[in-house]
């Protein structure tokens, strides 16, 4: 005789699975780097980014919730009222375990709200741990600049300013390219390597012309920084905008200092940063 299929294995197993998923991709997601770096750095474990850990925790989640219903309604529908039943008249008549858990929930939700102790030490924790995936030497230029397309990297410092001379580039390094409005990201992923090596293809070496000549610093305007270095004098000063530094290209960068109230050698390093970038 044939054996009817068995849900409630089929729905304890499923449960169990789903819950472990949960579990792993969990500590996963807990300790994995921060977004900008594991997107810069096509960041894996066990074969997965963690766009895609965050995606099995996502669809196991949806798995465990659909599991837990379908056991509550479809398979267990009487006992589950049955059960319900009894446990509310008896936490009607003793209320003193209801309380405590209701009490001991809201604790857990207020105290993560304002990063109440022990729960800021554990949030805290995975924020170090986190952080320490990231190393200076390859952050990226600027936050999430794997989303950023070749049009608009051209506009930053040091790049040229020109999208299509940074396409062409990339395609003599051998890889595909569909245009210039495609994004670091999806030139990566197209390709195969990570978005740090695609913008590696692309930065001006570090052995180029990266330092500024110290004769007459002061003297030139950033437009002449600009000239020489081969940059767009309008990116430099959205650059320098972005650090608090108000300048226009054609006024000498001592009265640029001047006016902001900081030392030549602080702009000069400034520049220098903007420009090997």
């Amino acid at each position: 005789m044939k054996k009817s299929f068995r849900w409630r294995v089929f729905i304890s197993f499923g449960l169990f699975i789903a819950l472990f998923m949960m579990l792993v991709s969990g500590v996963i997601l807990y300790i994995s780097p921060p977004g900008r770096v594991a997107n810069w750095t096509d960041w894996r474990l066990a074969g997965l980014t963690k766009t895609g850990w965050r995606n099995q925790h996502l669809i196991f989640g949806f798995a465990f919730m659909l599991l837990s219903l379908f056991h509550l309604f479809l398979v267990n529908w009487h006992a589950f009222l049955c059960y319900l039943k009894t446990k509310t008249a008896e936490g009607v008549r003793r209320p003193t375990e209801l309380l405590a858990i209701l009490l001991l929930s809201s604790f857990f939700g207020v105290g993560t709200y304002y990063g109440l102790e022990p729960f800021s030490a554990i949030i805290q924790f995975g924020n170090r741990i986190s952080s320490s995936w990231e190393s200076q030497e390859k952050r990226a230029p600027v936050p999430h600049a794997e989303l950023m397309t070749l049009t608009e990297l051209s506009q930053q410092p040091g790049m040229g300013g020109d999208p299509e001379a940074l396409k062409v580039k990339l395609e003599k390094a051998g890889l595909t390219v569909a245009s210039s409005k495609e994004t670091l990201a999806a030139i990566a992923e197209a390709n195969g390597m990570a978005a740090e090596h695609v913008y590696e293809m692309l930065a001006p070496g570090e052995n180029g012309r990266s330092k500024l000549s110290g004769k007459g610093f002061g003297q030139r305007t950033l437009q002449q920084i600009a000239d020489d270095a081969g940059v767009s004098a309008t990116s430099l000063q959205l650059a320098l905008r972005q650090k608090g530094i108000e300048a226009k290209i054609d006024t000498p960068l001592k009265s640029i200092a001047e006016e902001n109230g900081i030392e030549m050698r602080e702009l000069r390093q400034l520049l220098e940063t903007m420009i090997r970038r």
